[in-house]
């Protein structure tokens, strides 16, 4: 009988060892549809699996928490995740791509708002943002606004399953405002009122320790993959890109102005109040004797 459980236990772990679930977990990405999102993690297991030898599938999260949970069970090694979720949750993974949407791995974000002129109309208003697993206050605030809008100048930040959610919720006047990224189609009846820092969109990540034969091969998958409109490829991404994200979730400092008087030193307001005398000294003291 233990002869039995150990094959089995050994078929279990090469069964696992030969299979590369691809996770997706990004939210701000604009895909059209849930279905989308699926075909697209589809083709990230094919293709990953193809090209590694192995049996490849993808699977699509729709929350952090489930994602969160599959990475620390090891059910997911490598997936394509929003930079903004990496730079709120932390983690130890290894960057091997980004994604190109439009030719380009970092996009704008914009304010689009419903029945608003100026940004100032939508003071004690809700705003909705994709969610990025809990931080969107702060993603809002600092990373976007970088500490000019604060935190209680809208009512509500509240979180939207994604971005088509958002934009959808927007268009039926479920919300006043929604910031979501760029090159987006905007619901009828609303209006971009603001342009807001570009971000650097979905990376594809290794969890984990990744040996460097791994890293390679990924990486050379990666370079070959042709996805859709939303992630239409990957190419190597910037290292410093999640940390540039990270650093501005730091609330900024405020200064206040610092005056530097002018200094203007006149030799009257020197000497003013003050007695000066030389002492006399007689000149035989600098004549020399021979």
């Amino acid at each position: 009988m233990k002869w039995v459980l150990a094959i089995l236990c050994t078929l279990v772990a090469v069964s696992r060892a030969e299979t590369l679930t691809i996770g997706l977990y990004a939210p701000t990405a604009p895909f059209a549809s849930t279905a989308s999102r699926v075909e697209l993690a589809t083709k990230l297991g094919e293709h990953f699996g193809k090209s590694l030898g192995v049996t490849g599938n993808g699977k699509v999260f729709a929350r952090a928490g489930d994602f969160a949970s599959a990475v620390k069970k090891g059910e997911v090694t490598v997936a394509l995740v929003d930079a903004t979720y990496l730079a709120a949750a932390g983690g130890n993974y290894t960057i091997l791509a980004a994604a190109v949407r439009g030719g380009e791995t970092s996009h704008g974000w914009i304010l689009v708002a419903r029945g608003a002129a100026k940004i100032a109309d939508l003071k004690g208003k809700r705003v909705l943002v994709p969610g990025i697993g809990g931080r969107e206050a702060d993603f809002v605030a600092n990373v976007l606004f970088g500490g000019e809008v604060g935190k209680d100048f809208f009512a509500k930040i509240e979180a939207a399953p994604d971005t088509a959610s958002a934009l959808a919720a927007l268009g039926l006047g479920k919300a006043d405002a929604a910031i979501v990224p760029s090159g987006v189609e905007l619901p009828a009846g609303t209006t971009k009122l603001l342009e807001l820092p570009a971000l650097s969109g979905p990376l594809l990540v290794a969890y984990g320790a990744v040996q460097p034969t791994r890293r390679n091969a990924l990486v050379e998958a990666a370079a070959s993959f042709k996805g859709d409109a939303t992630v239409a490829a990957l190419k190597p991404a910037d290292p410093e890109a999640v940390k540039i994200i990270a650093r501005r979730f730091a609330a900024p400092v405020k200064r206040g102005p610092l005056a530097v008087p002018a200094i203007r030193l006149l030799v009257g307001d020197l000497v003013e109040g003050r007695t000066f005398s030389i002492d006399r000294t007689s000149a035989a003291a600098f004549a020399s004797v021979r």
